[in-house]
């Protein structure tokens, strides 16, 4: 009996394992390396096989059934469909569950497995672009402001055309602490120079990698230079703890 069965013949009747997908995706992976690698069968018995042994579910809950049923049929098409996806990671040597999710994204998005990964700066929920959007609003980042559905295209990198920045130190800073928080990768200025993602205050061109440098450089020295008695403007310094303590509420949220 093979490893996902034996789970589920192990959980209650009425409950599907959570890993389903994962555990159905290992077997495969599995009997790949025992019955193809090694020569024990043609490829199209191997792939009928693993359908008829695992499309009976232990479940008597109908919305189970229906999702059993339709994880089995969508893995059997992968492994009709998708020979190239199937021969380039179960012929791997070890087989993870990044190996699961990155195969069951290209078979659901039709995507070849050398095609480029879409670009990104952040994934945030649906909750967190509103709050996202409510304090760009507040603090005055963009002009004009952004809605959610700006906020949201900037951080997939599917922006139309650039938004554009208030004060360019300011966007500096905001996305700079994101990345000091861990929420954005290490070439996030390179990225939004490449994907055009906002347009300077001045000149409305987009904004490039080393225009972000200096203006999170300006930014932070005049907050490290703030003083009760210097001529630095009082908003600088206000809005630096304002993102800070903002990202803080950002993170709590994830």
């Amino acid at each position: 009996m093979y490893p996902c069965s034996v789970c589920c013949a192990k959980k209650a009747e009425t409950e599907l394992p959570n890993d389903e997908l994962w555990q159905l995706y290992r077997t495969a992976y599995e009997q790949y390396q025992s019955e193809i690698r090694n020569g024990e069968k043609a490829y199209s018995r191997y792939v009928n096989d693993f359908y008829y042994y695992h499309l009976p579910c232990a479940s008597n809950r109908e919305a189970d059934i229906r999702l059993h049923v339709m994880r089995v049929c969508t893995l059997k098409e992968l492994l009709e469909e998708r020979r190239d996806l199937v021969d380039a990671f179960f012929a791997k040597d070890c087989f993870e569950e990044k190996d699961c999710r990155r195969m069951d994204e290209l078979f659901n998005t039709a995507k070849n497995l050398n095609e480029p990964e879409h670009v990104y700066l952040a994934h945030f929920s649906e909750e967190q672009i509103r709050l996202i959007t409510k304090f760009a609003e507040t603090t005055s980042l963009f002009n004009p402001a952004a809605t959610e559905d700006d906020i949201r295209n900037l951080f997939e990198c599917q922006l139309q055309q650039p938004l554009q920045a208030t004060v360019n130190r300011h966007v500096a800073l905001f996305f700079g602490k994101l990345r000091e928080h861990g929420l954005l990768p290490h070439s996030w200025q390179m990225i939004m120079e490449d994907c055009k993602l906002v347009a300077s205050s001045a000149t409305n061109k987009p904004l490039r990698a080393s225009q972000l440098r200096c203006g999170l450089s300006q930014a932070r020295y005049a907050n490290l230079r703030k003083k009760p008695n210097s001529n630095i403007p009082d908003e600088e310094q206000g809005f630096y703890d304002t993102c800070e303590t903002f990202i803080n509420s950002l993170k709590e949220s994830l």
